[in-house]
Formats: structure tokens, C-alpha cells, sequence
């Protein structure tokens, strides 16, 4: 089974996120037409966005508050729709992710714009 990455509202802070799991489906869908949802708002939404030549998988955790996606390049993908999400839906939460191989929360910055995100996360990562 391969790495996971997590991703939620830095609760260390006391931050949480204030949106609902059907906000959160309703912002993928009119963000990205033609994405699919499966699951259920009390539990976990599966996600499936298409990023041109990409398809982006991750899930959320309604019960937990947690974004989830897979090690697996390109991981530029799902960072995108995490950045843009968190964008939209909690733009000034302070927010952490953190690998399930480590579990050591680091922050995020969603102020920077998507592509110091993306590179401060690969900068995190060597070899990715």
C-alpha cells in the first residue's frame, strides 16, 4: 500500500474549517464540471477531478476534516484542488498537512499563490 498525505485545519491553533462536506461537493463540482463524488457527507467523499491530461484522486474525511490523497506523481494534481479548495472555502484558516509515513504536521501557505505551494511542498519532499 502506498504513502498518504493529509491535509487539515491546523487544530494545534484551534483552527477548523468552516465549511460542510456538501460545501465542499458543491465547490469541486462548480469548480471543475464533470468531476465525480461518491460516498456519503457523514462519512467519506471519494473525489475525482480531471485536471487536463490529469486525473486528480482524494477523499475527505467529513468526520475527521481531512483532506487525503495518495503519494503519486503528479502530485501537482491534487495539490492543486487542495490549494484551490481551501482557497475558495477557508482562504485565512491556518492549515497543516502531513504524511501518514511521518505524521509531523507542517504548515501551509495558501497566501504565496499555487505554484510557491506546490514548490514549497515538493521542497519538503527530495526526490519528488
Amino acid at each position: 500500500m502506498g504513502s498518504r498525505y493529509f491535509v487539515s485545519a491546523d487544530r494545534c491553533n484551534d483552527a477548523t474549517w468552516p465549511f460542510t462536506a456538501e460545501q465542499l461537493a458543491a465547490t469541486v463540482t462548480g469548480t471543475w464540471p464533470g468531476s465525480t463524488i461518491a460516498g456519503d457527507s457523514d462519512g467519506t467523499l471519494d473525489i475525482t477531478v480531471r485536471l487536463g491530461a490529469d486525473q486528480c484522486v482524494l477523499s475527505y474525511q467529513a468526520g475527521l476534516h481531512v483532506l487525503v490523497f495518495p503519494d503519486r506523481d503528479p502530485l501537482s494534481a491534487p495539490l492543486t484542488v487542495v490549494h484551490t479548495l481551501l482557497r475558495v472555502l477557508a482562504p485565512t484558516v491556518p492549515a497543516v498537512w502531513w504524511a501518514d509515513f511521518d505524521a509531523t504536521p507542517e504548515p501551509l501557505d495558501l497566501v504565496a499563490g499555487l505554484d510557491r505551494f506546490i514548490d514549497a511542498f515538493g521542497a519538503q519532499h527530495p526526490g519528488r
